[in-house]
C-alpha cells in the first residue's frame, strides 16, 4: 500500500482534530451544543474550509456515534474476553457490567446514541450502522449460550419467529457470524438488550436516584436474574 500523501495526512489529522473538538463540545454541553460554525471557529478555521470536511451537523455528529459505537463496543468485548467461552455466565455477567460503567463514564455519547432515537437520523448512516452492527453482536453471542429454564425465556413460548420479523440487513450479518443462530435467539439477544439497557437508561437520565439509593444493587440483582433466566449460574463480579 503506497504512503498517504502530505495531504491526505493532513486530511486526517484535521478530520480528528474536529471530531476531537466536537467532542468535548458533546461532553460538555450535550448534543444541542455541536454546531459547525462554533466548532470551526474554536479552530480558527474559515468556514468554506471546515465544511469539506463535514458538510451538515448530521454528518459530524454521525462519526461521533459511530465513533462512541466503536468504543463501546470494545469495551464491552474487553470485558467478555476476560473470561473464557467456557463461561458463558461470567461473560454475559462481565458484558452487563461494563454497559453501565461505559454509560455512566460517557453520559452524553450513551444520549448521542440511544435517547430520542427516532429524531436523531445521525445515527442511522451507514458508518454508524456498521458500528452499531459490532456492538449488537456482543449481545446476539449471550444469547446464543443460553440455555432457557422455561419455554418462554427463549422467545419461542406464545410466540413464533421467524426471519421475516426481524431487520434483514442485521439477520443476515448476525447469520453470517453465528450460523447456528435462530429466529427466537435472535429474539432473546434484544429481550436481553432490554432489560440491560433500561435500568441504565432510567439511571443515566435521572430517573433511579430519587426510587433508590444504590441503583448498582439494583442493577446487579436484575443481571443476576436475567443470567439465571437464560439458563447459566450467576458468578461473583
Amino acid at each position: 500500500m503506497p504512503a498517504a500523501s502530505r495531504r491526505e495526512r493532513h486530511r486526517t489529522e484535521t478530520t480528528a482534530e474536529i471530531k476531537a473538538t466536537a467532542l468535548k463540545h458533546l461532553v460538555e454541553e450535550g448534543a444541542e451544543s455541536v454546531a459547525l460554525r462554533g466548532i470551526a471557529r474554536d479552530m480558527g478555521m474559515a468556514p468554506g474550509t471546515f465544511y469539506s470536511y463535514f458538510d451538515t451537523r448530521e454528518a459530524l455528529l454521525s462519526a461521533l456515534a459511530a465513533d462512541a459505537y466503536r468504543d463501546l463496543a470494545a469495551h464491552l468485548r474487553e470485558a467478555r474476553d476476560a473470561h473464557p467461552p467456557t463461561a458463558p455466565a461470567a461473560r454475559a455477567l462481565a458484558h452487563g457490567l461494563a454497559y453501565r460503567a461505559w454509560a455512566l463514564a460517557h453520559p452524553q455519547e450513551f444520549r448521542l446514541l440511544f435517547s430520542g432515537r427516532a429524531q436523531t437520523p445521525h445515527t442511522n448512516t451507514p458508518e454508524s450502522t456498521a458500528a452499531e452492527y459490532e456492538l449488537c453482536l456482543g449481545i446476539v453471542e449471550i444469547a446464543t449460550t443460553a440455555t432457557p429454564a422455561s419455554p418462554s425465556a427463549d422467545g419461542n413460548g406464545s410466540t413464533t419467529y421467524t426471519w421475516e420479523d426481524f431487520a434483514p440487513d442485521f439477520t443476515t450479518v448476525a447469520r453470517a457470524t453465528f450460523p447456528t443462530l435462530t429466529p427466537p435467539a435472535l429474539a432473546l439477544s434484544l429481550r436481553v438488550w432490554g432489560r440491560m439497557h433500561g435500568l441504565v437508561t432510567l439511571e443515566i437520565d435521572g430517573l433511579l436516584r430519587p426510587q433508590i439509593d444504590n441503583p448498582d444493587t439494583l442493577y446487579r440483582d436484575e443481571l443476576a436474574d436475567l443470567v439465571r433466566g437464560l439458563g447459566l449460574t450467576p458468578t461473583t463480579e
